[in-house]
Order: structure tokens, then sequence, then C-alpha cells
């Protein structure tokens, strides 16, 4: 978050590490009982409106970027900050999310296109982007609660949001959990989570406001066209992919499309997507039989047992699904960032590469 007061041409890019955590409204209470049983620093309570801006294409979007003025205050003050902020295509594996972001103060709330031609950023935009075509979409508009955990060298940002999604046709609400890495060790922020997750019913999610208020936009008319982005996008495989890197993208697929799924059908009313709750269970025990031989096998036996747990359980929010999903989250961190190590023959690689070309036409 940068706090320089001035002047509009300060700038900062980060590298953002975050987890993002779903929750009944019916949960708030004991969340906010298990935070205050934690004893963590509570920080000032900020009030939030943002304006999300993109061409009538939907090109940021399109290519991966998000683009807002945010107006911020404490709660009960006068005094907003205003930040312009541009977000490119990072990674994002079931709720775990790394990406670029640039973030500019500004005098007064309008949108700076300079701000992007002037900097590195626009390094990260598609050249064909005409920045002159850009307008406001829609807006989030929110309450934040914030806390900041430390351990030692390492410092995590918990903020609760509640608030609204609104379009001018359309509005949702809004309710939140977002843990930021600020400084330190990410093995830390999963712990944390995970600890969240044990004694209060999350999901881990990972949709962004910003892909909310795109959903709304798709239910207005004029904006028939618009497709989440991740529909209709299956893994694509490489033959010349490591067999690390094709787990991950077939794990962080199957992943994601099973947690869009179990959102639609608690939280959405798509009762139909149950049976492709279940489908995509199913799919992750045989991802995660498949790869057995990654040297993680204490965490992925724990995960077979948990999946094994949600698949025999009744469709609604409990415990285990935010402990599975954290899980499974931490997996993909771990191999993307530490590596792992196979206790496999040339001929029993050959043999997996043969099994997962399988899998691919089993979810074409």
């Amino acid at each position: 978050m940068v706090t320089h007061p001035n002047p509009s041409y300060y700038s900062e890019m980060n590298h953002e590490i975050e987890l993002k955590l779903r929750l009944n409204p019916r949960e708030l209470p004991l969340l906010e009982q298990v935070l205050a049983n934690h004893q963590f620093v509570v920080e000032p309570t900020l009030q939030l409106l943002n304006r999300y801006f993109d061409t009538p294409v939907m090109a940021l979007s399109q290519g991966g970027a998000a683009l807002r003025i945010r107006q911020q205050k404490v709660l009960g003050q006068e005094q907003a900050q205003i930040i312009q902020t541009l977000k490119t295509r990072g990674s994002s594996a079931g709720g775990l999310h790394q990406r670029m972001e640039w973030d500019w103060s500004l005098s007064e709330v309008e949108l700076n296109l300079d701000l992007i031609k002037n900097s590195d950023a626009k390094e990260h935009l598609s050249p064909e982007l005409n920045l002159t075509t850009i307008g406001a979409l829609f807006t989030t508009d929110f309450q934040r609660k914030m806390w900041l955990y430390t351990q030692g060298e390492t410092v995590i940002e918990m903020v609760l949001d509640q608030g609204k999604v609104s379009t001018e046709e359309h509005s949702i609400d809004l309710l939140e959990l977002e843990l930021e890495l600020k400084s330190g060790d990410a093995e830390v922020l999963f712990k944390l989570a995970n600890t969240l997750a044990q004694q209060c019913p999350v999901l881990m999610s990972d949709i962004s406001k910003a892909e909310r208020g795109y959903g709304l936009l798709a239910r207005s008319q004029a904006y028939q066209g618009i497709k989440k982005d991740w529909q209709d996008k299956l893994p694509v495989f490489d033959e010349q992919q490591d067999v690390i890197s094709v787990f991950q993208t077939y794990f962080s697929y199957q992943l994601s499309v099973w947690q869009r799924s179990l959102e639609a059908a608690l939280w959405d009313g798509e009762q139909q997507r149950f049976s492709a709750v279940r489908s995509h269970i199913m799919q992750l025990q045989n991802l995660l039989t498949l790869f057995s031989s990654i040297d993680c096998l204490v965490e992925v036996q724990l995960l077979q047992r948990q999946l094994q747990q949600a698949a025999d359980a009744e469709m609604d929010i409990s415990l285990i699904w935010g402990q599975i999903t954290l899980g499974c989250g931490h997996l993909l961190f771990q191999l993307a960032n530490d590596g792992a190590v196979f206790k496999m023959s040339s001929q029993e690689i050959l043999a997996l590469r043969a099994h997962v070309e399988q899998l691919k036409m089993g979810l074409s």
C-alpha cells in the first residue's frame, strides 16, 4: 500500500503475494472472534471506493490487467488518499496470487494515463492497446478492517473487506479476507491462513474484485460477449514441458475450476454445479495419484485423505474445504518456488507423460 501523500507523479511498483479467502456472511462473527483471540495488531478501519476502467472491448481484462482509481480514508475522517493502480498478469494458483502492481498517488479523482505511458508499466501491456478509449465500468465500495501479524522477520497484513460490487444495472455483496505477505517468509503466510481455516469455515478463492465486476457487466445486454477469464481455457500441454511443470499446469487448472464450481453452487445458487464439484475432486485425486512420486509425499498423502473426506461430505461450507484448498495451493507454491525431486526412472516418466496425455483428452 502506498502512503506517500504527494505529488501525483509519485509511483511505486510491487511484487504482490497474497491469499484470498471467501466466507459466508453468517460466519463473520466467528471470524472476527478468531481474529480477536489471536491478539493481532489492529490497524485503523478504512472506507474504500474503487472505480475500475477498461476499453469498450475489455482489452485490459483480456490481457490480464486491471486498472483502478481508489479513494481511501480512515473511517470517520474527511481527508482521503487517492491512488491509481495498474495490476498486470502474474500467476494465480487457486487463490494464491503473485503479480506485478504499480501505484501512483493522485491529487484528484481523475485517470492519468500519462503515468502509465511514462513508466515501465507500459512494457507489460499490449502494444496494440489504445489507452485513449479507456473509461469507467464498475465500482467496488467497501469497509476494510485491518490487522498486522509479525513473526520474526515476517510481516503479514490481513484485511477483511465487506461491501458491494456495482455496475449501473446490478450489484452483489462482497465479503472476503485477504492475507498479504509484506515481508519475510511465504511459508508463514500459509501457516497463518491454515490456522484461521481450522477455526472458521473459509474457502480459498482466485476470483478478484475486478473479475466479480466484469461478471456483473456480463449480465447487461451491452456486454453479453464478456466471458470470465477462466472459462473455456483448458490446460495447454507442451511436449517439452518437464514433469513438474505438467503437474502444476493441470493441478492448478483443476483446483481453480473446482473452487469456482463450489463458489457458484454455494453462493450463487447454481445447484447444478454440485455434480461438477465432485467430478473435479476426483480429478484432483487422480492427479495426486499420478504424480505421487514428487518428493512431497507427506503433504500429498494428507491432501489425498482430505479430498476423500470432501468427496464424502455434504455440499456445504465447513472447516475441511478451507484446509483442502489451502493445502493444494501450498503444494503448488512449493513446486513453483522450491522445485521438487523425482524418484522416477526415464521409463516411468515416459509412462507418466502418456497418462497425462490421456488426462488431457479426458478434459477436452
